[in-house]
C-alpha cells in the first residue's frame, strides 16, 4: 500500500514514481541481486566499504526523486535525483559484476581484432605517438575520456530540468540494455585492447598523460590470469574493449542532448570522445565500430519499450 500524506489540496502519495522510472528501478533490484549471487556463487571478495556509500547515495536520490514528485509536486526534480541515482547505482553494481568474472578461461581475441585495424590502416601506438606531437590537445584529451560519467550525468540534469521524461528514460534504458549486451559480447570474446599487444614510445606516453599506458595494461592482464584479490573502487577501471562502452555513452550524449540548449558543447564533447577513446582508453578501431552497432540496437530497443518524444 502507498502511503499517503495530506497537504492544503488534499492527500498525496509520499513517493511517486512514473511507470518508465518504476521499470528502471526494477532491472536495477535485478541487477543488484545478480551481482550478489554472482559475487556469492563465485566466492568473490568485495570492499562494500567503498561501494556502500556511493550506493546509499544512489538510493537516497531516488528516493528523493520520488519524495519530490509525489508529497512535493516538483516533478522536474523528481525526474533529475532518480535519474542521477539510477544511473549511478546501475554504473556500481554494474563494475562490480562484471569484475566478478575475473578471472577469465577463454583467449583472448585481441590478436584478431588488431588484424582488423590493420586491414583498416589503424594502428593505436602510432596514433599515440602522432597524438603527442600534440601534447596539449592530448592531455586534454586524456581529461574529456576520464569526464564521460560526469557527461552523462549531465544530460540527464538537462532533460530532468527540461521536463523531457521520455527522452531521460529511454537514454537510461538505451544505457542499462547497451552494458548487458556489451558484457555479454565481452564475457564470450574476452578482449583487452591494443595496449596488452603494443606500447607507444613512453616518451610519447607520459608527455600526454596517457590513461592506458604500460602500468594499466599489465594490470588487466593480471586481472585475466589471476582476477582481483577483493574487488575494491580504487581497483574498478575500464576493462571491455570489443565493443566499446566509452563509445556508447558518447552517441548517447550527442544523441539524447538533441533538442537542447546544451546539444553544441554536449555534441562537440561527444565528437572529441571518438580520439580520446582511441587514445586514452587504448581502444581497437573495431571497438568502437562495435559500440556504435550495439548502441544503435539498444536505443531501438529501448524506444519500444519506451516509446514518445
Amino acid at each position: 500500500m502507498t502511503a499517503r500524506i495530506e497537504t492544503g489540496t488534499g492527500a498525496r502519495p509520499a513517493l511517486a514514481f512514473l511507470p518508465a522510472e518504476r521499470l528502471l528501478i526494477a532491472l536495477l533490484a535485478a541487477l543488484a541481486a545478480a551481482t550478489l549471487l554472482l559475487v556469492a556463487a563465485l566466492g568473490r571478495v568485495v570492499a562494500w566499504g567503498g561501494f556502500l556509500p556511493g550506493l546509499l547515495a544512489a538510493v537516497g536520490l531516488i528516493g528523493l526523486g520520488g519524495w519530490a514528485r509525489g508529497a512535493r509536486g516538483a516533478p522536474r526534480l523528481g525526474l533529475c535525483a532518480t535519474g542521477t541515482g539510477v544511473f549511478m547505482a546501475f554504473s556500481a553494481l554494474a563494475a562490480i559484476f562484471i569484475f566478478a568474472l575475473f578471472p577469465l578461461s577463454r583467449g583472448l581475441v585481441d590478436a584478431p581484432l588488431a588484424a582488423a585495424d590493420a586491414a583498416l590502416g589503424y594502428d593505436w601506438a602510432a596514433f599515440v605517438e602522432g597524438l603527442a606531437r600534440h601534447p596539449t590537445l592530448g592531455s586534454a584529451l586524456g581529461w574529456l575520456y576520464l569526464s564521460a560519467l560526469g557527461q552523462i550525468v549531465g544530460v540527464i540534469v538537462t532533460l530532468g530540468v527540461l521536463g523531457r521524461a521520455g527522452a531521460l528514460h529511454r537514454m537510461l534504458l538505451t544505457g542499462m540494455l547497451a552494458l548487458v549486451v556489451a558484457v555479454a559480447i565481452w564475457w564470450l570474446w574476452p578482449s583487452l585492447g591494443p595496449s596488452t599487444l603494443a606500447a607507444p614510445d613512453p616518451v610519447a606516453a607520459a608527455r600526454i598523460g596517457l590513461v592506458q599506458d604500460a602500468g594499466l595494461a599489465a594490470y588487466l592482464v593480471g586481472l585475466v590470469q589471476t582476477g582481483p584479490a577483493r574487488i575494491a573502487v580504487e581497483g574498478v577501471t575500464g576493462v571491455i574493449a570489443f565493443p566499446s562502452y566509452h563509445m556508447v555513452m558518447a552517441l548517447m550524449v550527442a544523441w539524447f542532448a538533441w533538442r537542447t540548449p546544451l546539444f553544441l558543447p554536449f555534441a562537440l564533447a561527444s565528437a572529441l570522445m571518438v580520439p580520446a577513446t582511441l587514445a586514452h582508453g587504448g581502444h581497437h578501431l573495431v571497438d568502437l565500430l562495435g559500440g556504435t552497432m550495439v548502441f544503435a540496437l539498444a536505443l531501438r530497443a529501448a524506444r519500444r519499450l519506451i516509446p514518445g518524444d
